[in-house]
């Protein structure tokens, strides 16, 4: 008998357990790519790793590239037949997610969006720097380092991207704003090294004379440097990133870029998962969040690299 009842309490014990796992809210982290991106993979990891850490049962899933737009849609479609509650996603085109949150919203899918936005209103919130206000940032460095005068070239992100035309936008409507600086030409690197290199030495060979170069991410900024070095220039034109990462830092300290422009992906990521948790379990109201979350940026310059350092990812 006595045996029996350790078998039936040891049973119970697995059941509760069983129950108890079943009962953890399911969040799918949905992101562009995990390989050649640290900014897209410290994000994925730092809001599957707060999920887990709130209580929840978390999986990271990646488009596989920075134009796998039908990709990352088919993971939507795909997670909410699985079954989540919460995705949090960096979307890679506004547009073409729609029909895929209108879904997750039919189906009761809280969605977050990460670093990038989405049209419609389909999702709960959308966390990320304030890419324009931070572009202007850079845009009013450039005005200051370059005297008000002088030509610059804009390597943008991926054509469609919100946080690309933010970047665009908030450095290029800025750095001409009560200056007699020019943009020179403004072209897309598709958020990819080779094809930043081969956009920027395609305006060099048109526009010598470029002053200073934008660039709109660290992932982008290598090929940047590289094209400008290839074309005589290395230490005479001022280049201004945007991400930084531990990569784009070491490039200001080392003299190599003039500065970077700092986001956090981690605390976008962290921000992201907490409060799609906090609106599911009731804690907070979803009316009562913000329709967008500002993770927050920093100029890094030689001058507060070094202090800037710990913060890279």
């Amino acid at each position: 008998m006595r045996r029996f009842m350790t078998l039936l309490a040891v049973a119970l014990i697995a059941i509760v357990a069983t129950l108890h796992a079943a009962e953890k809210p399911k969040v799918a982290v949905v992101v562009k790519t995990l390989t050649g991106d640290i900014f897209q993979l410290k994000l994925a990891e730092a809001a599957r790793d707060h999920a887990i850490s709130l209580g929840a049962e978390a999986e990271i899933y990646q488009a596989g590239g920075h134009t796998a737009v039908q990709k990352m849609v088919q993971i939507i479609e795909d997670v909410i037949v699985k079954g989540v509650d919460i995705i949090v996603i960096s979307p890679l085109d506004a547009k073409s997610v729609v029909p895929a949150f209108q879904l997750a919203k039919e189906e009761g899918v809280l969605v977050v969006c990460m670093d990038q936005s989405a049209d419609g209103d389909d999702f709960l919130t959308y966390v990320a720097t304030d890419n324009y206000a931070a572009a202007t940032l850079a845009a009013d460095y450039a005005k200051e380092i370059l005297g008000g005068k002088g030509k610059v070239m804009i390597i943008e992100g991926a054509p469609g991207s919100s946080t690309a035309i933010a970047r665009r936008d908030g450095f290029g409507h800025n750095v001409v704003k009560d200056s007699s600086i020019v943009i020179a030409a403004s072209q897309s690197g598709y958020w990819q090294n080779d094809k930043a290199m081969e956009a920027t030495q395609n305006v060099l060979q048109a526009n010598p004379d470029v002053d200073l170069i934008f660039c709109s991410s660290d992932v982008m900024v290598g090929g940047v440097v590289e094209a400008v070095k290839l074309a005589g220039k290395e230490g005479q034109m001022k280049i201004i990133s945007f991400d930084g990462s531990g990569f784009g830092m070491n490039l200001v300290k080392d003299g190599r870029i003039t500065a970077d422009i700092g986001q956090f992906p981690i605390k976008i990521g962290q921000i992201a998962v907490e409060t799609a948790l906090d609106v599911l379990s009731g804690k907070v109201k979803a009316e009562d969040v913000p329709r967008f979350i500002d993770s927050g940026n920093k100029l890094i310059t030689k001058d507060n690299v070094e202090e800037s350092l710990p913060d890279a990812f």
